[in-house]
């Protein structure tokens, strides 16, 4: 006999099918011709969510109508992979054998993360209780557990501590609080003796005063209800070794298990039609993400929203979100990552390092960036992990790398560059050679006027408004310009004030000063909005001037091309995998995008992800096939195992890798 959970969720999808069923046929018989038919069809769950967004949404978009079948996510892929919904609901991701079949029938979908359903179990801060194997809650909650009343039962070591009662919320159509944690665990159902409790609010009530209970709620519910008022707190639960708390991190990373991720698969093909795009839109907005907090489900990170933003934009498609992480690397590793490279992008790789050390706080990033030559120096003597620079290695420094066995990848990371910024109404100085860039920066010239910057030019007085002295962009531009000269110096009379750090405020004073001058770099000058104009370069192959493509060919003297370049060698430690992983992931390129990196490639990425995967796993495969017991009397010739790899060389494989 079912048991009541499984009846309320067959009566769901019976109920929400046969109410859809009017509109999904008239979707059907219109087909795509018309954009402003939408159709969804698939989890009832995820159905729910989109129900109560498309309720808000109408409003602002009336002409739009959205047609919704509850069939059950199976049947909603099923569908997309047919070409018969614009948009199947899946609650969990889609298959390895599903993306087949919409490949073979020539379908391609973009993937996008909705949010989570995610169920917490609640104690008082009192119990003995801190963290618990999914084995072990299946002791606890399975159908057969009803004699299971001590913590002893549980896990020996948590003493005789009774547990006093189990509680649980009621059943309701759009959300059924049993159906995930039924999902995950052994059994069909749960102990038949969980006491139902009618809201969150009264279930953290009773557990704030009963030392020995437990309560089952959504995570949103906890997140609401866990105040310094009240003495609750989650378990945690283990994976491996590891004890992971069920927070946004763990969540987007795949490692609490008690969730599951509610996404939406869009059919590419119908992305052309704009009121979709609208609404997609409107579902990953603030304002429609609501609809997925009222249903009781956990919102994924800002982060996350952006790049499904993105995949709107670019129509990225594939697996993306739900490509689980491959290097499966335990939260708690622990471990030393070496960083070393170009000071000029210090600032960019502490960006890029912010979001990756929330996840494993037990890794340490050690960056110390003395300048390219440095880095490929450490990097081919083997004592850098990972080097960030802004130009590939020379003949010189690979053959260090070559006989020192040190394989290298190399991760193209996009394109920066420095601009000369002057007033707006200067009509002389349009295009500078180097030598005049010389002269306006370095002390060994001391400029006053712009008549002592270039023959011809007037004798306006010359204000150089820079950042005050030791900053990292201003050396690296007289470097670039000051040749064959020995530590050339910027020079000290610049216009001092402690704002010129700031690349806005440098553009605002040289748009109020006629004589004016500063550099900064293309991101900055692009959002700044200030009126003032970048000035062309001239490097003995006629004036450039300073646009993105001449940027990404780097005929504009003063761009440069940024690289990641990882030392091979360390992927045998987990803590150098982890690392590199995150590089190559879809928050690194946000980070990018975000801090003004110009040419990102996101296909160079992915193509450099599955180079990496098939590495790591060639590791681990090693790693887990037992050494061959030597033969005493032969003599054996070690050979390496692969041939160095690198951007240029590396293809990636004509199959994919397929995620785990």
């Amino acid at each position: 006999m079912l048991t009541n959970v499984r009846r309320v969720w067959i009566g769901l999808l019976i109920c929400t099918a046969l109410l859809a069923t009017s509109s999904f046929s008239t979707a059907q018989a219109q087909g795509t011709s018309d954009p402003n038919q939408l159709t969804f069809e698939g989890s009832a769950l995820v159905a729910a969510v989109i129900e109560t967004a498309k309720a808000s949404y109408v409003a602002r978009a009336p002409q739009t109508q959205i047609a919704l079948t509850a069939s059950g996510t199976a049947t909603g892929i099923d569908r997309l992979c047919n070409g018969t919904t614009d948009v199947a609901m899946a609650y969990g991701a889609i298959t390895d054998s599903q993306i087949a079949d919409c490949a073979a029938k020539g379908v391609n979908f973009v993937e996008l993360l909705l949010g989570y359903d995610a169920v917490a179990l609640v104690v008082n801060n009192a119990s003995p209780a801190q963290c618990l194997s999914v084995d072990q809650l299946n002791t606890l909650l399975s159908p057969s557990a009803v004699d299971v009343k001590n913590w002893s039962a549980v896990d020996a070591t948590l003493g005789d501590v009774p547990i006093e009662a189990l509680y649980i919320l009621p059943d309701n159509e759009q959300r059924p609080p049993r159906f995930l944690l039924d999902r995950l665990l052994a059994g069909d159902g749960l102990r038949p003796d969980l006491q139902v409790v009618e809201t969150a609010s009264a279930m953290s009530d009773k557990l704030n005063v009963e030392r020995n209970a437990i309560g089952i709620m959504p995570l949103q519910d906890l997140i609401v209800e866990r105040t310094p008022a009240k003495a609750i707190r989650p378990l945690q639960v283990r994976t491996g070794t590891a004890c992971i708390e069920p927070n946004a991190v763990n969540l987007d990373e795949g490692r609490y298990p008690l969730a599951e991720s509610l996404l939406l698969y869009v059919n590419a093909a119908r992305l052309d039609k704009q009121p979709l795009v609208d609404f997609l839109r409107y579902l990953l907005s603030s304002d429609g993400r609501r609809a997925l907090i009222t249903l009781k489900y956990v919102p994924p990170s800002e982060v996350l929203y952006a790049r499904g933003l993105n995949y709107i934009e670019t129509r990225r498609t594939g697996r993306t979100y739900s490509r689980v992480q491959a290097v499966n690397v335990p939260a708690n590793t622990a471990g030393v990552v070496t960083l070393d490279g170009s000071p000029l992008l210090n600032a960019l790789v502490k960006d890029l390092n912010a979001p990756f050390s929330p996840r494993f706080t037990s890794i340490t990033l050690l960056n110390q960036p003395f300048g390219n030559a440095s880095a490929y120096r450490k990097l081919c003597e083997n004592r850098a992990d990972v080097v960030f620079t802004t130009r590939l290695p020379s003949e010189e420094e690979a053959a260090l790398c070559q006989r020192n066995a040190i394989q290298t990848l190399q991760m193209p990371l996009g394109y920066d560059a420095d601009l000369i910024v002057v007033n707006l109404e200067n009509t002389f100085a349009r295009c500078l050679s180097l030598e005049n860039v010389d002269r306006l920066f370095n002390a060994r010239y001391n400029a006053k006027t712009w008549a002592q910057v270039a023959q011809g030019f007037p004798e306006l007085e010359l204000v150089v408004i820079a950042p005050r002295n030791g900053d990292v962009q201003a050396d690296a531009i007289l470097t670039a310009v000051a040749r064959n000269q020995l530590a050339p110096r910027f020079r000290a009379d610049i216009a001092a004030n402690a704002q010129n750090n700031d690349p806005i405020f440098r553009a605002v004073a040289v748009q109020n000063t006629l004589g004016g001058v500063t550099f900064m770099r293309y991101s900055d000058f692009m959002r700044s909005g200030a009126r003032v104009q970048a000035i062309s370069l001239e490097a003995g192959r006629g004036c450039v001037a300073p646009t993105l493509a001449n940027i990404q060919n780097s005929s504009y003297p003063l761009a440069r091309p940024l690289y990641a370049v990882l030392n091979l060698s360390s992927l045998s430690r987990p803590e150098v995998r982890a690392y590199a992983w995150y590089l190559l992931g879809d928050d690194a390129l946000t980070i990018l995008n975000q801090e003004g990196v110009v040419g990102i490639d996101p296909n160079a990425f992915v193509a450099l992800r599955e180079v990496l995967l098939e590495r790591i796993e060639a590791i681990e495969r090693a790693a887990a096939t037992p050494a061959p017991t030597p033969q005493p009397t032969a003599e054996v010739t070690a050979e390496p195992t692969a041939e160095p790899v690198s951007a240029a060389t590396a293809e990636p494989t004509a199959t994919a890798t397929p995620a785990r």
